[in-house]
């Protein structure tokens, strides 16, 4: 995928995330104050509230898309994953083996730790 698809994906998603966030804010916003005010515009699956997430996810979508320090600074961002050198099946599987094993060794001296503690604090308050 090159650069730039990937940096206009980017804002794609941006945009469905803020039409996302925005139709729900102003759903909710709407019925706290008149939910009559949330007219169903076509059939009564698109409300208002949706028209209004529509317009600002789209708006703020091109809004950040036309910033130039937004777009050069993703552009930056694109070019340094680029760079990065991502690990193969085999070394995710092998890192993810010595984590699950570091972890439990870990967890099972913690676990004789706590044993022993709780087991010399019974004998000190029995004193």
């Amino acid at each position: 995928m090159s650069q730039s698809r990937m940096v206009n994906m980017a804002f794609m998603g941006a945009a469905l995330l803020l039409w996302f966030v925005s139709m729900q804010f102003f759903a909710s916003v709407l019925d706290m104050i008149r939910p009559e005010w949330d007219l169903a515009l076509i059939g009564a699956e698109f409300r208002l509230s949706d028209l209004l997430g529509i317009v600002i996810g789209v708006g703020g979508g091109v809004a950040l898309w036309r910033h130039e320090r937004v777009f050069a600074l993703s552009n930056e961002v694109a070019s340094e994953v680029r760079k990065v050198t991502w690990p193969t099946q085999d070394e995710t599987r092998l890192a993810t083996i010595v984590v699950m094993v570091t972890t439990a060794i870990v967890a099972t001296c913690l676990w004789f730790f706590d044993l022993v503690f709780s087991a010399l604090t019974r004998l000190v308050y029995q004193i």
